[in-house]
């Protein structure tokens, strides 16, 4: 990820930066990646910039984790939720796990760091909201067996991100993703 968006200025950064800049770190290499000076570097600035808005890097972890539950699952699903059609509801979330791609590398590699006292709970807090939200569909859609299938929808997204971190190239990509998007809507809503 590009951490060179900002050039050196007079303009005093916000927490927001730092967050940013954070998620790209996780995005690129997981948690593990998340430097304070190297994040400092990226930004043009120095430690104390940082020290001035986190108490420390845990602090800094756990509002990146906020931003990334906000920015790639309650903005999503408010988005969604603005569709009515539950089957194009469906659809539209399937297909932004393909055009998310920051979000899905984010979320790949915190799944590495799921015993990690910070992102572990995070983590499950975020699956529950998103699987919430996909069984809500079905059982708008009527669809037999419902929760089930919006596990099935859930872990297929996992399984989706994981390959995107360990063999991108194997992801599905243009025609083809569409193509696994329709397969995906017809056998978990029609089968």
């Amino acid at each position: 990820m590009d951490m060179t968006k900002r050039t050196p200025s007079t303009d005093r950064l916000a927490p927001e930066d730092w967050t940013r800049v954070a998620l790209e770190a996780i995005a690129d290499n997981g948690i593990s990646n998340v430097s304070v000076e190297r994040l400092a570097r990226g930004l043009s600035t120095t430690k104390g910039s940082f020290y001035w808005h986190f108490k420390d890097r845990s602090a800094l972890i756990e509002a990146a984790l906020e931003r990334w539950e906000r920015q790639y699952t309650d903005d999503i699903i408010e988005r969604l939720s603005g569709v009515d059609d539950p089957r194009e509801r469906f659809r539209g979330l399937l297909t932004s796990a393909f055009h998310d791609h920051p979000g899905v590398l984010i979320d790949a590699n915190l799944l590495a760091f799921a015993s990690d006292p910070t992102v572990g709970p995070m983590l499950e807090r975020v699956a529950k909201k998103r699987l919430s939200f996909v069984d809500q569909i079905f059982a708008q859609a009527g669809v037999t067996g419902g929760s089930d299938r919006a596990l099935l929808a859930f872990t297929a997204y996992t399984g989706l991100s994981q390959l995107r971190r360990t063999a991108p190239g194997l992801t599905p990509q243009g025609q083809r993703s569409t193509s696994y998007v329709d397969h995906l809507v017809g056998w978990l809503m029609d089968g």
